[in-house]
């Protein structure tokens, strides 16, 4: 790449301001009025004109060519390597013998760059590569070396025994090049590869995606036209092998085909960048490569669904954004609410980008750290957790030279309230996936890569994040259907969504042999163990839960168990809060409900406020049949809602009251009729008082 122009072939002659626009980058501007302007043709809306011209040192081409020798750019072509001044000295040529070496290649008197391996009576061994020693006898000892283990050495090969074995004499030079010498080898492409070749030494033209250093060798993750392989690369332990080598490179790797923990791999013995010329054509061969093959296949959703439908072409962008970090090796961070429908969501798809890495040749240690699942405790990326995120992300690229991660936000992230943790991971230019249906904003929908939501199609509350979590796996990995096709009735029925997508998932689950009570069930046990886990993922706890991957006798027993725990554990909570609830009627004929969940729960066990409230909702619903009903769980500085029959929309009353009382710190959000907000607790009666008269002045649906 030519240092001057970066490989852009024009250099910057002259910047100067748009006389169009004199700077402005609109044309018809007026200050203080309403219109807007439009974007000045000559500047592109920029402000400023950019003058180019032909690079003087490339002359255009990109690329350059230096000296092999004195390491100066060419100026003249030369089939020599050489610039003309060291032409003219004839500099002498010294062979750096490459993997695989082939001692048939050396020749009498032929310059050999080597290291002294040895110190014995008859002499020294040097090495001039990988199993391949040169003899200097003691007689031809110089005072030109310490003759230090490791020191470098040139020898002037003298003799060749008919078994191959060497002897030579060292020479002392000043000025020289080299060249590089290597053995015949098969050069191959990744799809190329397999088992039958354990033991083969060959060579693959690829881009480096990703680079682990580990406690032992140096992995890096390799990409070509074909597919991707993991490799590694040992000196010692804990050091980096090839430093010269970095992120994006595309290089000649040459290497020995072997197994690393069953997973086809490449023992790097040799790696060089390639020439700028060679790259171009096959980063462009890769790109589109990655590109076809990140791209999923025909593809069916599980049910018939025309919300699904509306919504396939952003699942399918989704599913295209995280096949392709596993090809490139960008690690990807699952966010998901935790709660059943949460962890259905992130649980499914992170199974399906597992089987995808296991299936691109990624082994057990690097899925672990390429892939992490948080759970979220509330419905909002908090500013703790995008903290830590960063944090851990910015670490893992200090630590192991790992690029910064895809974020995936699952069943939370479409309010404002995750505005700035977004505005966060933007600053640092990643991108950021929403997968939710909880009501959203419309400044997240402008911010993020991609966001899917049931509410941009017109739909509302009938589909829930863990049924869209179940068929974004399905198009990541489509043979993950049958072990996980019980999932999203779990999802569904623990987030109470309503529409006719829920009775198909229910089908699909009892196809399994599960009925709507043991998956219910399963949804509470569920419950119970994220609550206790708090921040930790418990993959292989919800595997068990889950019934994927597991003993068949360990699943039964385990959700039995938990999920008739956590029943009993629901319903003493219910009982002791019941004669605590306070019913009133409201103007337009609703029946308000309330409990203080602060004052009559324990703090910090489950059933958690929400699940309470939850529950004296039910209660009432069935109570109250045909009529409108709002339960509010109220805390000290939160209130939670429940309502039904009520032509309400939760988050722009979040967005009312924040306007109507600006200094009462009023933030929430939820789905049009269940949510949750948070205030001062020193404005509790004001809030509390205008909620309430805001609630007597909706109108009841019918």
């Amino acid at each position: 790449m030519c240092p001057k122009c970066k490989g852009h072939g024009k250099i910057i002659k002259e910047k100067m301001t748009c006389p169009s626009c004199l700077g402005i980058g609109k044309t018809s501007f007026s200050l203080g009025g309403d219109e807007k302007g439009n974007i000045c043709e000559k500047c592109d809306g920029k402000g400023k004109i950019i003058l180019r011209e032909k690079c003087p040192v490339c002359g255009g081409k990109k690329t350059v060519k230096y000296c092999s020798s004195c390491k100066k750019i060419l100026t003249e072509p030369s089939s020599t390597g050489l610039c003309s001044k060291c032409e003219d000295r004839k500099v002498p040529l010294v062979y750096v013998l490459k993997p695989p070496i082939d001692s048939q290649l050396i020749r009498k008197e032929m310059l050999l760059l080597s290291r002294v391996e040895s110190v014995k009576k008859i002499g020294i061994f040097v090495s001039a590569g990988q199993n391949l020693n040169v003899l200097i006898r003691t007689k031809d000892i110089t005072q030109d070396y310490a003759w230090d283990i490791g020191e470098e050495v040139i020898v002037k090969v003298t003799f060749i025994n008919d078994q191959g074995k060497l002897s030579g004499v060292p020479v002392h030079l000043e000025d020289y090049i080299t060249e590089s010498l290597r053995g015949k080898v098969r050069k191959l492409q990744i799809k190329n590869l397999n088992e039958d070749m354990e033991g083969s030494f060959i060579s693959i033209n690829a881009q480096v995606v990703s680079i682990l250093q580990t406690s032992g060798p140096t992995r890096f993750t390799l990409v070509d036209p074909s597919g991707t392989i993991s490799s590694a690369a040992f000196i010692k332990p804990g050091e980096r092998a090839f430093p010269e080598i970095g992120d994006d490179m595309v290089v000649s790797v040459f290497g020995e085909i072997n197994k690393h923990r069953d997973v086809l791999q490449i023992e790097i013995r040799d790696m060089e960048e390639l020439d700028t010329s060679e790259t171009a054509g096959i980063l462009k061969e890769i790109e589109k490569a990655i590109d076809k093959k990140s791209t999923p296949k025909d593809f069916k959703f599980s049910i018939q669904s025309d919300l699904l439908e509306k919504l396939k072409p952003d699942l399918i962008s989704v599913a295209k954004r995280i096949r392709k970090a596993v090809l490139t090796g960008q690690p990807i961070y699952i966010r998901n609410h935790a709660d059943a429908d949460g962890t259905v969501a992130g649980f499914t798809v992170q199974h399906a980008i597992q089987k995808l890495m296991y299936q691109e040749g990624y082994d057990a240690d690097t899925i672990r750290i390429r892939l992490k699942r948080l759970p979220n405790k509330p419905p909002f990326f908090d500013a703790i957790d995008v903290t830590k995120d960063l944090d851990f992300a910015l670490s893992d690229k200090v630590r192991f030279g790992d690029k910064l991660p895809l974020f995936l936000c699952m069943d939370f992230g479409s309010s404002t309230e995750s505005l700035f943790p977004y505005l966060q991971i933007k600053a640092l230019g990643l991108e950021i996936l929403v997968v939710d249906h909880h009501f959203p904003d419309k400044e997240i929908k402008e911010l993020v890569d991609i966001h899917v939501n049931p509410y941009f199609v017109g739909g509302g509350y009938e589909l829930s994040a863990g049924m869209l979590g179940f068929e974004l796996a399905r198009i990541i990995y489509p043979d993950v259907h049958n072990e996980l096709q019980h999932l999203p009735a779990i999802a569904g029925l623990m987030d109470r969504v309503g529409g006719e997508e829920i009775k198909h998932y229910i089908k699909l689950a009892e196809k399994k042999g599960y009925s709507v009570e043991d998956l219910k069930k399963i949804g509470l046990a569920i419950d119970f163990e994220v609550y206790q886990l708090r921040f930790s993922e418990g993959y292989n706890l919800i595997k068990i839960l889950f019934g994927v991957e597991t003993d068949p006798e360990w699943h039964s027993n385990m959700y039995n168990l938990i999920g008739n725990e956590t029943k009993g554990m629901m319903d003493k909570a219910f009982r002791n809060a019941l004669p605590n609830c306070k019913k009133s009627e409201l103007e337009n004929k609703v029946i308000l409900v309330t409990i203080d969940v602060e004052l009559y729960s324990h703090r910090f066990t489950f059933p958690n406020p929400g699940k309470l409230t939850g529950m004296i909702f039910d209660y009432y619903c069935k109570q109250n049949e045909g009529k409108a009903v709002v339960t509010l769980g109220e805390g000290p500085d939160f209130i939670i809602l429940r309502s039904k029959g009520l032509k309400i929309n939760f988050p722009d009353a979040v967005k009312l009251m924040q306007k109507k009382l600006p200094n009462a710190g009023v933030e929430g959000g939820g789905h049009e009729v269940v949510g949750s907000f948070k205030y001062y607790e020193g404005e509790a009666k004001k809030i509390k008082k205008f909620f309430v008269e805001f609630l007597a002045k909706l109108e009841v649906s019918e």
